[in-house]
């Protein structure tokens, strides 16, 4: 199916506003603290010539539930953030408390961290001990290296971490086996890609995402008591975060601060839009990075590439079926049809850039986010005084479409 671009009328300057702005969809929440916090993309790469080198830094800040008052009518505590988990907070926030020694904080814990190949396949994890208000500071490349084991194991290898309150792996909020505990403890993020000796600096999404979510989806208010009602079922709670029943490790049922690839309806896709940008006098390499919280076989988007002046140039299908997809092209060897091309914008000539339309199949299910994930682009540049720089850009979540 070719969808494009008319350059006339609302068509057109929406488009143009995407190849101006590279926008971010409204969805994704940055700045909330939560119970699980997803860094979609980290990769280290050791290489013996340091000016090659790629490393990712994590930095987070840990928030005791109940100094931010968040818990329900009968004092039990909330997931975070509140809003995603539609739910009603009850306590006063306060501020930290004072503490001078580890020992002597009585609000004190791990944070668990596990790191997964792009296949969502198991690979380290690891605790660090935190009490609140704490800042953490995870040096990917440092945090491997010490270990030959997990220096073979994790170097040069793409994946991606999930963190959260080792809470979460001692309680049950049901009688489910998959069903885990309510964490102490809510995270903040941020995160890093460290390009050659600090080259280059480029932002990583980190999204926070509840352990459960009320269900509001028949008009009911926000519940002031956590994860009520029957899991599974209208009026009840849903659980985002599982324990695998193969291995026990966490995965995310559903990210519900990403973009929701659920549909009621069969054959539905979700539009979502890249920038490009290969002009070969810059561009080093560009990289689409696509987490999904399934590997799924099926999922291939069907898509369409456009040129700066938002003129079709081909439609193609590509493979997404990993949790990491990335898909990263060069000048020399785009990985996506009609990347390749020059052309007059406003007067300038123009190479090798443009806007990505990936219609990306949707999964069927009554259960909103059941199939979900987030989307961002990388952009290698060069220049004469620093061949490794990089940025980051988010995508933009398009509309739904039957196919």
């Amino acid at each position: 199916m070719v969808r494009e671009f008319k350059k006339i009328g609302a068509a057109a300057a929406v488009a143009g506003a995407l190849l101006a702005s590279g926008s971010s969809y409204a969805t994704v929440q940055l700045s909330a603290a939560g119970d699980f916090l997803l860094v979609p993309y980290v990769y280290c790469d050791l290489n013996t010539d340091i000016s090659k080198q790629s490393n990712t830094l994590i930095g987070l800040i840990t928030f005791w539930k109940q100094r931010l008052g968040l818990v329900d009518r009968n004092g039990a505590l909330l997931p975070a953030p509140a809003g995603l988990a539609n739910v009603e907070p009850r306590g006063v926030p306060t501020v930290p408390e004072r503490v001078t020694t580890l020992r002597g904080s009585s609000r004190k814990g791990l944070v668990h961290w596990y790191f997964y190949n792009q296949r969502s396949e198991h690979i380290l994890d690891g605790v660090i001990p935190v009490t609140d208000n704490d800042f953490i500071r995870v040096d990917w490349c440092g945090t491997i290296q010490g270990d030959p084991r997990a220096t073979a194991l994790a170097n040069k290898v793409p994946g991606y971490m999930l963190f959260v309150d080792d809470t979460f792996d001692s309680a049950q909020l049901s009688g489910q086996q998959r069903v885990v505990g309510m964490p102490n403890f809510a995270l903040y993020g941020h995160a890093y890609m460290i390009q050659g000796v600090w080259a280059s600096q480029a932002f990583i999404p980190v999204i926070s995402n509840p352990v459960c979510t009320f269900d509001v989806s028949n008009n009911q208010p926000a519940s002031d008591v956590t994860c009520s009602g029957v899991e599974g079922q209208a009026g009840g709670f849903w659980i985002n975060v599982i324990k695998s029943l193969t291995d026990g490790y966490p995965q995310v049922a559903r990210l519900v601060s990403g973009i929701d690839f659920t549909s009621s309806l069969a054959r539905q896709v979700r539009d979502v839009y890249v920038r490009y940008f290969l002009d070969p006098a810059l561009a080093t390499e560009n990289k689409m990075v696509f987490w999904f919280n399934t590997n799924n076989s099926a999922r291939v988007a069907a898509g369409e590439t456009y040129n700066s002046e938002q003129v079709y140039m081909r439609s193609f299908s590509y493979p997404l079926t990993e949790e990491l997809n990335l898909v990263t092209s060069t000048p020399s060897d785009p990985k996506i049809p009609g990347m390749i091309h020059e052309e007059l914008d406003n007067g300038q000539l123009v190479k090798n850039t443009g806007i990505i339309r990936f219609g990306v199949p949707e999964v069927q299910s009554g259960i909103e986010w059941s199939s979900s994930g987030v989307v961002f682009n990388m952009l290698g540049l060069a220049s004469p005084g620093n061949p490794q720089q990089l940025q980051t850009e988010m995508a933009t979540e398009g509309s739904e479409y039957p196919f």
